[in-house]
């Protein structure tokens, strides 16, 4: 996992570079309009920790995420949020399992053994979203289909590791709904803005096939979540001055 931990390193450090050129070439190419108050585009950063039902011997281990959103404002309180995360990896280790080949003598070697195996995604979701009248907290659902890239497993046994293919043993997609709690942080960033979000996914399906796990196994994670707007140097500027003081 070292891996993904030192890219999401990277990528929080090259955030501010980063999102000031994708701003300003966004609002080059089409306009000013897909990075104002009411519409613009983010970049997505997620850590699900993922674990899957009706799985014995589990370990759950940190994964990412890393996409791109479009969010539209619909009115003072009500946001729309249609996300593509084109990186999305449920990553976890199993305990005591076997190899599941075609090999019968291969298979003898990887016994109760430990699999770290990670199952990559696209995931699609479409995320509404409720912001408390004059709060940062925002409160959103959103449906959610993944699509299998694919999946493998690392097995660990006395002749060493064996990498498997298991894209075989896991169904082509899964759906289910996220719950969010978000907190927009209108000055961060620079005055861009971040949104610090909490969230929860729950599956609908069975994720693997029964010759690799029997039973229903449906994927569920808890999620550490940061969006990055897309946002123009003008708009940054007006969301770090301060809100005015109302007279009464």
């Amino acid at each position: 996992m070292k891996k993904y931990t030192t890219f999401i390193f990277i990528v929080l450090l090259a955030i501010p570079q980063f999102t000031n050129a994708q701003a300003a070439i966004i609002a080059m190419i089409f306009g000013d309009k897909v990075a104002s108050e009411k519409f613009n585009l983010s970049m997505e950063i997620g850590v699900p920790f993922n674990s899957f039902s009706n799985v014995d011997n589990l370990k759950a281990k940190n994964g990412v995420n890393f996409g791109i959103a479009g969010n539209i404002q619909l009115n003072e309180n009500w946001y729309i949020s249609p996300t593509v995360y084109f990186l999305s990896k449920r990553t976890f280790k199993l305990e005591d399992t076997d190899l599941h080949s075609n090999d019968d003598y291969l298979n003898s070697l990887y016994t109760n053994t430990t699999a770290k195996t990670i199952i990559s995604y696209t995931d699609v979701h479409v995320l509404f979203t409720y912001q408390l009248s004059d709060s940062n907290f925002r409160f959103g659902l959103s449906p959610q289909v993944s699509f299998l890239s694919k999946g493998r497993a690392t097995y660990d046994g006395s002749e060493g590791e064996l990498e498997q293919n298991i894209g075989g043993f896991v169904n082509k997609t899964d759906y289910g709904v996220i719950a969010n709690v978000g907190y927009f942080l209108r000055s961060g960033h620079e005055g861009k803005g971040v949104i610090f979000n909490l969230r929860y996914y729950q599956g609908f399906t069975d994720v693997f096939k029964n010759d690799f796990q029997a039973g229903t196994n449906k994927s569920n994670y808890v999620a550490l979540h940061v969006s990055l707007p897309f946002l123009t140097d003008e708009l940054a500027a007006k969301n770090k001055k301060p809100e005015p003081i109302s007279e009464k």
